[in-house]
């Protein structure tokens, strides 16, 4: 068992999150850009915009300030496949840098969103002159590429209940807090944002939602999820 870095947890208490288990959702960092910002161009996006596309020129880096921004991908077969979700102070654009001048990911508005424009060389020029910066951007690539590997093997398991059970628990190791009831995962996604991570529709979402409070897995705390029975929940994942 080892411990997520404390700049990475979620505001309140957490649950110690294994090297295998790492959410996909990966929001409200404890990271300061605040050397990148000056100058930097402010951008408002709307759900769903497309802020770029996977093998356009990587001008910029995208310093998220406020919502959700997603990664994408697109297989061989033209199939596209959503990797994870970034929120507040994640950054998007910068994943090929310096080795490529493309973009090697798309990046979609997950829900409306505000985001800094930092020129692509800039960033490089900075994270070569300030070691804490450069430290604090391999810090947050080495999450990312966990979710990446998380992801892949997520994604080979043999049900869509199966998957879904599975991202509950990476989302209660990533951001759980004790609970009246359970675990309560304390930040907030949606269901068409699971069911795009799960590479399910917000339907089919919706009714393995409902299916895991009839059985009391999970419940509601507004719009928050509780994990009330949580060995229930491993052996769904595991099953």
């Amino acid at each position: 068992m080892i411990a997520t870095p404390t700049v990475l947890h979620a505001t309140g208490p957490t649950t110690p999150v294994r090297s295998d288990m790492v959410s996909a959702w990966l929001t409200d960092l404890k990271l300061d850009w605040s050397p990148v910002l000056g100058g930097a161009r402010h951008r408002r996006l709307v759900k769903d915009e497309t802020l770029f596309l996977e093998g356009e020129a990587a001008d910029s880096v995208f310093l998220i300030l406020e919502g959700r921004v997603r990664l994408t991908s697109f297989g061989y077969d033209g199939k596209e496949r959503h990797l994870m979700i970034l929120g507040r102070n994640g950054l998007v654009g910068d994943c090929a840098l310096p080795a490529s001048a493309h973009y090697a990911v798309s990046a979609v508005a997950a829900t409306d969103a505000e985001v800094a424009a930092v020129p692509s060389g800039r960033l490089l020029g900075l994270l070569a002159e300030q070691p804490a910066l450069g430290a604090q951007h391999r810090t947050l690539a080495g999450m990312r590429f966990r979710i990446l590997l998380r992801h892949v093997a997520v994604q080979g398991a043999n049900s869509s209940r199966r998957r879904v059970c599975l991202h509950l628990l990476d989302l209660v190791n990533s951001y759980g807090a004790p609970h009246r009831a359970g675990s309560v995962i304390t930040i907030t996604f949606t269901q068409q944002e699971m069911g795009s991570i799960c590479g399910l529709s917000r339907v089919s979402v919706s009714h393995i939602f409902t299916a895991l409070e009839r059985e009391q897995v999970i419940t509601r705390a507004g719009r928050l999820v509780v994990i009330v029975d949580r060995a229930r929940l491993e052996a769904l994942a595991r099953s």
